[in-house]
């Protein structure tokens, strides 16, 4: 059977109401705080407090947030074709959309880590509160982190993904939907592929390679569900 991954971005997402990190203004969180103050490894202890009240918030609107048509299709992707689904997005839409076994190469923001010692721990969509959500392994306070990978932190399931990718041949399919191409070099990973390509986009961008593709459509994720998903089960059972 042919082998099918899903690469996506937060582009995928933001039909169902999440602000993007790049495309955010005016009245959402990413306007409201300095990513260089919250999401950055190398000075997030001294800034522990603020850290957590913007994670706490990102937590409590994702709750008020729904899977869209998109992550409904990947799901069935999964159910259908046993798609992997590799996402840089750190909210758990495809989980609930009923997808299984999801590769969050940036983390996740419904859990927890203590750098102390390792633990990490499903926290849900909760704010976090200093008194009482220590580390349940060591009890250490100033440890917890959200389960995000920030700026200038590993990220460790990255070498998950590129052996998945590098796997890939000529007989299988590659779907990237919803990314800009800024953090992840999806220009050289189109390039590089080996199989049959599919981007989903927004619009144009030309950080993408969008010439490296063998097939790209344009649209919002949700509204183009449709149309993406009779590509890929052709694509598919041809």
């Amino acid at each position: 059977m042919r082998r099918l991954i899903l690469l996506s971005g937060s582009g995928i997402s933001a039909d169902s109401g999440l602000d993007t990190f790049r495309s955010s203004g005016g009245k959402s969180l990413w306007a409201q705080y300095d990513p260089d103050i919250v999401c950055n490894f190398s000075n997030w202890r001294r800034n522990f407090d603020l850290v957590h009240e913007f994670y706490s918030r990102r937590r409590l609107e994702l709750a008020d947030v729904t899977p869209n048509a998109a992550h409904k299709m990947a799901a069935s992707w999964q159910r259908r074709f046993g798609a992997r689904l590799i996402t840089q997005n750190v909210d758990d839409l495809f989980e609930r959309a009923g997808a299984r076994e999801v590769l969050h190469v940036h983390g996740l923001l419904t859990a927890l880590r203590c750098l102390g010692c390792d633990a990490a721990w499903d926290f849900g969509y909760r704010a976090f509160d200093r008194d009482s959500d220590h580390c349940p392994e060591c009890g250490s306070l100033k440890s917890v982190k959200p389960a995000v990978v920030f700026f200038n932190e590993p990220a460790p399931a990255y070498a998950e993904m590129w052996r998945s990718l590098a796997e890939l041949t000529r007989d299988d399919l590659l779907v990237v939907i919803g990314t800009s191409g800024q953090v992840l070099p999806i220009e050289e990973i189109a390039h590089s592929c080996r199989a049959v390509s599919v981007l989903s986009n927004l619009q144009s961008e030309r950080s993408l390679g969008e010439e490296d593709f063998d097939h790209v459509l344009h649209g919002r994720a949700a509204e183009i569900a449709p149309q993406l998903d009779a590509l890929v089960t052709r694509l598919m059972e041809r």
